[in-house]
């Protein structure tokens, strides 16, 4: 990658264009015509640099219930259990990480109800019986951007804390938004990969068969409600160069989760921060997702976040395989077309 396929990336990262012709936009940002910008972006689409284009949802703005669980599984029944969840649409991730809890996946459901039918449906059909739901009480941060500068960036640029998620501080009790047929329908195509094409907000106003303009106007609606929490480039971090990444856990006193929490999420490596229940034998309250380039550069970001929060009883959990990783497809029983 040159100069200008980083600078696209860490644009389209953070918002892609909602227009009719966003390369022109991007061309412009960049310095660059918009055949170039659509030709470059058609490239890193191709060789898998970027993983989806499109939007990113609130899955709480749109009534559904989310959920991370954890296991401890005898290593024979893994598969079984990677197999399972496999084939449940609405696990979207899972991993084997390098701890006693070692499986990991993440749940999402039309309801809570639903969610928990669906664990014990798990737990019964897997033989592992202790599956347990950590659900988010508080989010601090999701914010997952990539910076793509030049890799001679300073120590002191990379030490620099970012305050470009500040709406996702202290998210709690999100209500779902009062969503019509026509927003349902234009999630259902917004959720998949944008046309790859120069005009992509036309192809999808033929698809819908609706004006071009009345797709723009819902999904910039749509955007500033929150029920689209980001609409652009979704990387694949291990190809733009972040091979690491750790999933760091914190015990925290209760009454000092707010205040650490806020301190946490402003690190530009963490991409997610959140509170969460403990278990009797788990003590950790908040976990961070930490990027870097080596598992040397999680461990120095965690070592930082140490020092700035006093928080010094911590753990990181590395992934050993990644079994799963897709995106959530909502309203599916809803789609028509």
């Amino acid at each position: 990658m040159d100069s200008t396929d980083r600078a696209l990336l860490n644009t389209i990262q953070k918002y892609f264009p909602i227009t009719i012709h966003p390369y022109r936009n991007l061309g412009e940002v960049v310095g660059t015509t918009e055949e170039d910008a659509f030709k470059r972006i058609q490239r890193l689409r191709q060789e898998g640099i970027i993983r989806r284009l499109g939007g990113v949802f609130d899955s709480r703005r749109l009534g559904y219930y989310s959920t991370l669980c954890t296991s401890k599984v005898p290593e024979e029944r893994i598969p079984i259990l990677a197999k399972l969840l496999e084939g449940i649409p609405g696990v979207t991730h899972n991993y084997i990480r390098n701890h006693e809890y070692n499986v990991w996946f993440t749940l999402i459901a039309r309801t809570q109800a639903v969610a928990e039918s669906i664990l014990q449906t798990i737990r019964e059909v897997s033989g592992v019986s202790d599956v347990y739901s950590l659900p988010a009480t508080r989010l601090f941060k999701i914010n997952v951007n990539f910076d793509l500068t030049d890799e001679d960036t300073s120590e002191e640029d990379i030490d620099t804390f970012e305050d470009s998620d500040s709406r996702g501080l202290q998210r709690q009790n999100v209500a779902p938004y009062d969503l019509t047929s026509q927003d349902i329908a234009l999630i259902q195509v917004l959720q998949g990969n944008l046309p790859d094409s120069p005009t992509p907000f036309t192809k999808l106003a033929e698809t819908l068969r609706w004006q071009v303009e009345d797709v723009i106007s819902c999904a910039c609606r749509l955007l500033e409600a929150e029920v689209i929490r980001r609409f652009g480039a979704v990387l694949r971090h291990q190809k733009a160069g972040f091979v690491a990444n750790a999933m760091g856990v914190w015990q925290v006193a209760p009454e000092q989760a707010s205040e650490v929490g806020e301190t946490m999420a402003r690190f530009k490596e963490v991409s997610h921060c959140y509170q969460r229940p403990t278990l009797p034998d788990w003590p950790y309250n908040l976990f961070t997702m930490v990027h870097g380039r080596t598992m040397e550069d999680c461990g120095d970001v965690m070592k930082r976040i140490s020092l700035a929060t006093g928080v010094k009883t911590y753990d990181m959990l590395f992934s050993t395989a990644e079994l799963k990783k897709s995106s959530m497809q909502y309203f599916l029983e809803d789609k028509t077309i």
